[in-house]
C-alpha cells in the first residue's frame, strides 16, 4: 500500500458519487445527447489506463474506484449505442421514419 493511499481511494468515492448522479440521469432518460462520442471514448481510455495502473501497483484505491467508473462507462456507451443521443431506440426512430 502506498503512502497515502487511503487519499486517492476517498477522492475516488467523491468522483463515484458525483458521476452517479449522471448515470441516475441517464438510466431515467436513456438521454446521451450532451455527451459527445469524444467525452466517452476519451473517458473510458483514461479510466482503463488508470485501472491497469492501479493493478499493476496494486494500488486498492485507484483500480477499486475505476472498475466502478469502467463500469458506468460502459452502461453510457450501451446507452449511446442502443438508444441514440435523444432516448429513442433506434428501430422505433427508424420505423416511423418510414411511415
Amino acid at each position: 500500500m502506498g503512502k497515502f493511499e487511503m487519499l486517492i481511494g476517498v477522492a475516488g468515492i467523491i468522483g463515484l458519487l458525483s458521476f452517479s448522479t449522471l448515470l441516475e440521469r441517464i438510466y431515467k432518460t436513456h438521454n446521451t445527447e450532451s455527451l459527445p462520442w469524444a467525452w466517452v471514448y476519451m473517458n473510458l481510455t483514461g479510466q482503463t489506463l488508470s485501472f491497469m495502473y492501479g493493478i499493476i501497483n496494486l494500488a486498492y484505491g485507484i483500480f477499486i474506484p475505476n472498475f466502478l467508473f469502467l463500469c458506468g462507462l460502459s452502461y453510457i456507451f450501451y446507452v449511446k449505442v442502443t438508444y441514440g443521443e435523444n432516448g429513442k431506440i433506434k428501430e422505433e426512430k427508424e420505423a416511423f421514419n418510414q411511415l
